[in-house]
């Protein structure tokens, strides 16, 4: 009993830091203060870019927002031609519509949920538009701070 008390100290210790440092509430979005300015970001996966997003927040509300990349295994989804690789860009374009003139705080977290935001194009399923890769990018452009004021 005397070996399990440590471990177990340990775990409940370990446990509490992580609650407090991970609170993802709506709330906890909206006290957010981010300086207004222009943000980059982007999110990778083994070593390679999928997605670079460009965004201007003033007041918190989000304008000129872009894609600088999107793509996936070589493709370049902002290039390409072939009509499921169209299908799949214009889904990532209306999220970008969808977040234009939004509160930062207030609708990232609706990104968790692309089908409430997405049209199915040509029966493309929503499974194939990763908003998550999306929402990586914009909170890596907000952690990492104004690129430009």
């Amino acid at each position: 009993m005397r070996r399990l008390t440590p471990v177990l100290l340990a775990v409940v210790i370990v446990g509490s830091f992580a609650l407090l440092g991970c609170d993802r509430s709506p709330q906890a979005e909206v006290d957010k203060v981010y300086e207004d300015g222009t943000y980059r970001g982007a999110f990778l996966d083994r070593d390679e870019m999928q997605v670079n997003i460009q965004f201007t927040l003033e007041n918190h509300t989000i304008s000129d927002i872009s894609y600088r990349l999107l793509q996936y295994r070589g493709v370049d989804y902002l290039e390409d031609t072939d009509p499921a690789v169209e299908a799949i860009r214009e889904q990532h374009m209306q999220v970008l519509e969808y977040l234009q003139g939004t509160d930062i705080r207030e609708t990232l977290t609706s990104l968790y949920e692309p089908g409430n935001l997405v049209d199915d194009i040509d029966g493309y399923a929503g499974a194939t538009m990763r908003a998550s890769k999306i929402i990586s990018a914009v909170r890596d452009a907000l952690n990492r701070g104004v690129y430009a004021f």
